[in-house]
């Protein structure tokens, strides 16, 4: 191959890469300058008025990154139940573990009981709780993202899965607790050679009917953002924050956890493989839990 032939074959690719990115902005096949500011909206930088293509952050276009904006102490989704833990600082043990770690693909998890994480086959999903607020607020977001884990969960081979909608309409229970020492009614003595969490947590789910418990919480669910006059407008990205856990029966202590936060962005990898496209609030959640079920594909159950 001569070198005007790979010159040649390096300047197609470099257009096809950038046609990719440009068509994969939206149906129209345009990016929506208006959005291109800093951080500091009250402050737009002259200089990001050209093409958004050309030497400028992703993390600065508002309309396709709706998590950025100027607010600060945003709730955290942090289920109430797990406020029932001792703190580490400002947030419940769990949580704050999953914070330590370094988000991969936008996902921080942990299994923090290996055991009995690998041991629960039989897990009933809750309605997740909903924090949504402000311009972005959806009032069915928690109800969405539990249905939308309960389906994936049901797809890993060795689960039985019991949905949001069949845990309220055949046991009528909520994810509540009383931090006591003493057994609640009803609740079965622990196994022999096994002990109650020390923290005394009872469950209002039987032992004899699930493993574990998964519960959740979301706190943005939106493809909304504040354009550069600070008013609500339709992004081309959504952007997803929830954290969920899974509960144990028998202990009431979380045995799995994992917090996603981000919004979609576009790769090279997804522009060459023709992959790429804008995805709603709905789908993009959908794409966010199969991240999050990573461990529980990867660990092996035990038999």
């Amino acid at each position: 191959m001569t070198s005007g032939q790979r010159n040649f074959i390096r300047r197609l690719l470099y257009m096809i890469s950038v046609a990719g990115l440009v068509f994969a902005a939206g149906p129209a096949g345009a990016i929506d300058t208006d959005d291109a500011f800093p951080y500091h909206q009250q402050n737009p930088n002259p200089s990001l008025n050209a093409h958004p293509l050309h030497k400028v952050a992703p993390g600065e276009f508002r309309s396709q990154n709706p998590n950025l904006n100027d607010a600060i102490n945003e709730p955290h989704p942090i289920p109430e139940y797990l406020k029932k833990f001792p703190k580490v600082g400002r947030y419940p043990k769990y949580y704050y573990q999953l914070l330590q770690i370094d988000p991969k693909d936008q996902v921080q998890s942990k299994v923090f009981d290996r055991q009995a994480f690998k041991q629960a086959k039989r897990i009933g999903v809750v309605f997740f709780e909903n924090k949504t607020s402000g311009f972005g607020a959806d009032e069915n977001a928690g109800t969405l993202v539990a249905n939308q884990f309960s389906t994936e969960l049901e797809r890993v081979e060795k689960l039985s899965v019991i949905s949001p909608t069949r845990m309220l309409d055949e046991f009528q229970m909520k994810i509540v607790t009383t931090p006591d020492q003493a057994p609640g009614p009803g609740s079965s003595p622990a196994p022999s050679g096994q002990t109650a969490s020390k923290p005394g947590y009872d469950l209002p789910y039987s032992r004899d009917k699930f493993d574990a418990v998964l519960i959740g919480s979301v706190t943005r669910y939106t493809n909304k953002f504040k354009n550069r006059a600070g008013r609500p407008d339709s992004s081309e990205g959504a952007a997803v924050e929830f954290s969920v856990y899974l509960i144990s029966t028998r202990t009431g202590e979380a045995i799995w956890g994992a917090r996603f936060v981000g919004s979609q962005s576009a790769t090279m990898a997804n522009a060459f493989s023709a992959q790429y496209r804008w995805l709603d609030k709905q789908n993009y959640s959908r794409e966010a839990i199969k991240k999050v079920l990573k461990d529980f594909r990867d660990v092996p159950k035990s038999k």
